[in-house]
């Protein structure tokens, strides 16, 4: 209300005043730069900060309107979601870009946006995606002259191609980019095409041409010091090697010129990647004393730089190497060696995991409030064009009679406009409210799980069992994390929904495991990648069939979880041996009764709410098994027509 009352009175300036100053609301064009610019550098050492500059840089350039410097953070901000795998929002703000950048004919930055999109959709495995990105870049970059970036492009879309195993094609499009690439001598480039069409050759079984091209490839990347290049087709060679005895001495003549020409830069990287293919090199040949040599050289080295996973690598295939010699005291201690190195890798993948997850919820955060400021933009927007409807209206000649109609005219819109507003305003809050609360009802998990759960790495630890505490909490965080994500939205695959209840069994057979064995069975006939569940809809029922059937018996219980394929719907059928819901009922505390009246209640409140919003038809049925033995939940889900 105070915002349109606001955009009244301006009106009525616009009116009379022809040129208004609205003047800087945050701050100058120049300093928004700076944000983009400084997020760029701070990115690598501080991602949570850059993601705040870039957000800043985005107020400002909406409130002042400034549609390059805003599609630039928003061109950043998609390189930050692709470096934290967050691919779907990489292309979001890509296209967001791209949108802005149209206006202000920036054919280089439009190349940079589809270049990036491109990417995206690769890592995304769409690959029909990608080629339709990479082709606009490359027209973009040939109709702005910039042969470098078309080429790039073409580069891109050829290796999209082989991805696709349509390798004639991409073979085409390599020889002609390799054409290219030798009048406008790009040594750098001439190196990547002729290791992809080694590749190519490779992947045919042709090794000879194969390691031709590996070779042209790598006098080029000697040339261009393309470090990556040497590497990668030296790889190439060994891995030809077996299939190409003739060119034997060729190969570690290969090797060891890379060798002197990485010790002679002192690329230490570089010579430890090289050092393991000469390893591979020496096995392959048989010459098992010179490879454990090499391995033990690139052992060292990877320890001297702090490269865990490959010293992990190393050490790995120093214990198959001592294996295969039948060296027992050796393989004994690669062994050990390897396990600790093992223990270390998973610590350091679940600190690189919790930074990562860290990122994505700073993301996340951003983003939420970019599309609120958006939101707002898109209403002042509106609102403001509307305000110069009305002015444009008022003209010099219109006498002051009219002046007075055409504001008794707005404010009478104003009202209709604020009875349009509450009506669709109270309608959204409803429906809102509705989302709301299914959303609560997904989130909610028994406590005395998870308190029992925490109980149990408590004895794990207590009884020095740290792996098994380790495996149980990494279980379990796993599983919280899934549940919190799936909270967040109204439906899942059905691959995703059985994983976590595959984990939710798991963690409570880690603790039942003299009560009860359990089996999932999935129809193969069934898409878990296509058919969509409500989250968390069956761990209820498991839940129940585990403490109220399968915890009480003497013997132990089997809880079978299977997942059938109808014609109309998909059956879910959770079934136990129990002792039956009658004894049980006998067995409960009234705490106990309380609990499984409320659980059963949320089961069938979310139900009723799934199906009144989403309109999706959703039945259930509990069927008491003959002589108390057991029960069965079958549910049924019925596809969308």
């Amino acid at each position: 209300m105070k915002r349109i009352i606001t955009y009244g009175i301006l009106l009525l300036t616009l009116t009379l005043v022809n040129n208004t100053v609205f003047g800087q609301i945050l701050t100058n064009r120049q300093e928004v730069r700076v944000k983009i610019d400084s997020a760029k550098v701070t990115f690598k050492t501080n991602p949570i900060l850059a993601l705040e500059q870039v957000e800043a840089a985005i107020t400002s350039a909406v409130k002042l309107g400034y549609q390059y410097e805003l599609a630039d953070a928003y061109l950043t901000l998609g390189g930050f979601n692709q470096n934290m795998q967050e691919y779907n929002s990489a292309v979001v703000h890509g296209d967001k870009a791209i949108d802005l950048f149209k206006l202000t004919e920036s054919w280089n930055k439009l190349y940079e946006c589809h270049y990036l999109i491109g990417e995206s959709h690769v890592n995304l495995k769409d690959y029909s995606k990608a080629l339709s990105s990479y082709e606009n870049a490359a027209l973009i970059a040939k109709k702005g002259g910039e042969n470098k970036n078309y080429l790039s492009s073409k580069f891109e879309y050829a290796k999209v191609k082989m991805l696709q195993t349509k390798y004639d094609e991409a073979e085409a499009i390599f020889i002609e980019i390799q054409k290219e690439a030798e009048k406008e001598n790009m040594i750098d480039l001439l190196a990547e095409v002729d290791f992809k069409l080694g590749e190519l050759y490779e992947i045919r079984g042709n090794f000879d041409q194969a390691v031709d091209f590996y070779e042209v490839a790598q006098t080029n990347a000697y040339t261009s010091n393309n470090t990556d290049i040497i590497n990668l087709t030296n790889s190439g060679i060994v891995r030809s090697a077996p299939t190409n005895q003739n060119n034997g001495d060729g190969t570690y003549n290969s090797l060891t010129k890379a060798q002197d020409f990485f010790t002679e830069t002192q690329d230490t990287v570089s010579l430890l990647e090289n050092s393991m293919q000469r390893a591979d090199w020496h096995v392959a040949q048989g010459n098992y004393i010179d490879a454990a040599t090499e391995l033990n050289f690139s052992y060292n080295l990877s320890e001297e730089i702090g490269d865990l996973d490959a010293q992990l690598s190393t050490s790995k295939k120093l214990y198959d190497f001592y294996v295969e010699n039948e060296d027992e005291s050796g393989s004994v201690i690669a062994f050990n060696n390897y396990k600790k190195l093992l223990d270390s890798s998973e610590s350091l993948k679940y600190q690189k995991q919790e930074v990562l997850d860290n990122n994505q919820l700073a993301m996340k955060t951003v983003e939420k409030q970019i599309d609120n400021l958006e939101r707002e933009r898109e209403l002042d927007q509106q609102t403001i064009l509307l305000l110069e409807k009305e002015k444009d209206l008022n003209s010099a000649s219109i006498q002051q009679q009219r002046i007075l109609l055409y504001v008794f005219g707005f404010i009478l819109l104003i009202f209709v406009g604020i009875s349009i507003f509450v009506y669709r305003n109270t309608k959204a809050k409803k429906r809102a409210h509705q989302l709301l609360y299914l959303k609560s009802l997904r989130a909610q998990m028994n406590p005395h799980f998870i308190f029992n759960s925490l109980n149990s790495v408590n004895n794990y630890i207590s009884t020095n069992n740290e792996r098994a505490a380790n495996k149980y909490l990494s279980k379990f965080s796993k599983l919280m994390r899934q549940v919190l994500e799936y909270s967040q939205v109204e439906f899942i695959s059905l691959r995703d929904e059985i994983e976590v209840l595959r984990l939710y069994v798991e963690l409570e057979h880690e603790r039942f495991k003299d009560k009860f064995d359990f089996r999932f069975s999935v129809d193969e006939s069934i898409n878990t990648d296509g058919y969509t569940i409500p989250p968390m809809l069956i761990q209820p029922f498991i839940e129940n069939a585990i403490w109220h059937g399968l915890r009480y018996k003497e013997s132990a219980g089997v809880l079978e979880v299977k997942f059938t394929d109808k014609e109309e719907f998909i059956e879910i059928t959770v079934e136990d041996n129990g002792i039956g819901r009658a004894k049980s009922q006998e067995l409960k505390t009234i705490n106990q009764k309380k609990h499984n009246s409320s659980g059963m209640r949320n089961v069938e409140n979310r139900t009723e709410m799934i199906q009144a919003v989403f309109k999706a038809k959703i039945n259930y049925e509990i069927v008491d098994l003959p002589n108390n033995a057991g029960t069965q939940v079958n549910i049924k889900l019925y596809r969308n027509e």
